[in-house]
């Protein structure tokens, strides 16, 4: 198949907006078009050693070349129904192969009422979302003060005179200008989540001809309007205050002055993803994934999210309470996708699940520890949480006096 015609076409599709402005995706649909072009369709080890530089990859422990591929399609998918939905040609990956196909347009009348009647459905039922929501925050949740007033684990919350801070793992973004092209564009790179790994991938990754800077602004978890609502709820049904802030603008000067509660994906969570120095895990910032080491075995277990996020899948959460540096108190709610993060603050404001894990920390501790560490598995699909169990508790040491 000669597909070097199509390498405009390849281009406007990178730079739509429907694509949404990744290198990585950008190199790898234009990777997959030259493999084609040679008839020489790759493997996923070539993928991962070609596109990300791992060199040792094996399909069979990492799911990482299938997701980005299924994600690709997506991107492509959403391309077709809004910039190039009148394209008379269009550009697929067959499902099971990382070739490239060219097909035609099947648009049709049939086909544009189908999408236009979707979009209204969309609508309501976001009109619909947003006024359940904006009624569950006004209507007073006072089943919900019942039982965080009763509840062990939130009781340093409750009694503490502190202001309350919350702070939302936001994604880091930066923009790119090509000197040549005299193009500008806005950049979201998984690897990249704070301005260290930023610094780190602007030495290794841009060449001489462009230039990328930092955002003043970042993008939010789509989880994050959940957060905001379950803890409303309960900190308005307590009269109690909070402030809301981003990982992206938190002040470590602030860690003193609050009881903090940190939500997001893990990799998102800057100076917290290692407060707390007594863990009993650690975070492989390569693999996305919690590495335990069980004290009885010595042996480094691997806690690593399996199937696609936008599918059926399994991702981790921790829930950790731990002490801050002023006699303050630090609750984090994270997970390695946005699955297991919403699922570990769910698990704290919701009357069953909180009281599960309060069970589970008497049995095993004989009382409540005051800090703590619970690691849960989250069964999810489509970026949503179906249902989760306890794997792990673990009593964190209290600070010395």
């Amino acid at each position: 198949m000669h597909l070097s015609e199509e390498n405009t076409l390849i281009e406007e599709i990178i730079k739509s907006k429907s694509f949404g402005n990744s290198t990585t995706y950008a190199n790898l649909l234009r990777y997959l078009v030259k493999c084609t072009i040679a008839n020489d369709i790759p493997k996923e080890t070539t993928i991962a050693s070609e596109i990300f530089g791992k060199k040792n990859f094996d399909p069979s422990q990492s799911t990482l070349i299938r997701v980005y591929v299924y994600n690709l399609r997506k991107k492509l998918n959403t391309y077709y129904l809004n910039e190039g939905i009148h394209n008379k040609k269009r550009i697929i990956i067959p499902k099971g192969s990382y070739g490239i196909e060219i097909v035609e347009s099947k648009l049709s009348t049939t086909s544009s009422k189908n999408s236009f009647n979707k979009n209204w459905v969309i609508l309501i039922l976001g009109i619909l979302l947003f006024s359940l929501t904006l009624y569950s925050l006004l209507r007073t949740p006072n089943y919900k003060k019942a039982f965080v007033t009763k509840n062990e684990l939130w009781a340093d919350l409750i009694k503490s005179n502190l202001p309350k801070t919350l702070i939302l793992g936001d994604l880091f973004i930066f923009s790119e200008f090509n000197k040549i092209t005299e193009q500008s564009r806005t950049i979201r790179e998984v690897e990249v989540n704070s301005s260290q790994e930023f610094s780190d991938y602007k030495i290794n990754n841009v060449d001489s001809n462009v230039e990328i800077e930092p955002l003043s602004y970042t993008h939010l978890i789509l989880g994050s309007a959940l957060w905001i609502k379950d803890l409303s709820q309960i900190f308005y049904s307590i009269n109690r205050d909070f402030t809301i802030r981003t990982m992206s603008r938190f002040n470590p000067k602030q860690l003193q002055e609050y009881d903090i509660i940190v939500v997001g994906m893990h990799k998102t969570l800057g100076v917290f993803r290692a407060f707390h120095k007594n863990s009993k895990f650690e975070y492989d910032t390569i693999e996305d994934a919690f590495l335990f080491k069980e004290d009885a075995t010595d042996e480094l277990i691997t806690y690593k999210p399996t199937g696609i996020a936008d599918s059926y899948h399994t991702d981790y959460g921790i829930i950790t309470k731990y002490p801050g540096p002023n006699n303050n108190s630090i609750y984090q709610f994270s997970g390695i996708w946005d699955t297991g993060a919403t699922q570990s603050l769910k698990n704290f404001t919701d009357e069953k699940l909180v009281s599960a894990i309060e069970n589970e920390l008497r049995l095993k501790f004989h009382t409540i520890p005051k800090y703590y560490e619970v690691l849960i598995e989250v069964k999810g699909i489509d970026r949503m949480e179906l249902s989760s169990k306890i794997l792990y508790l673990n009593r964190l040491d209290e600070p010395q006096n």
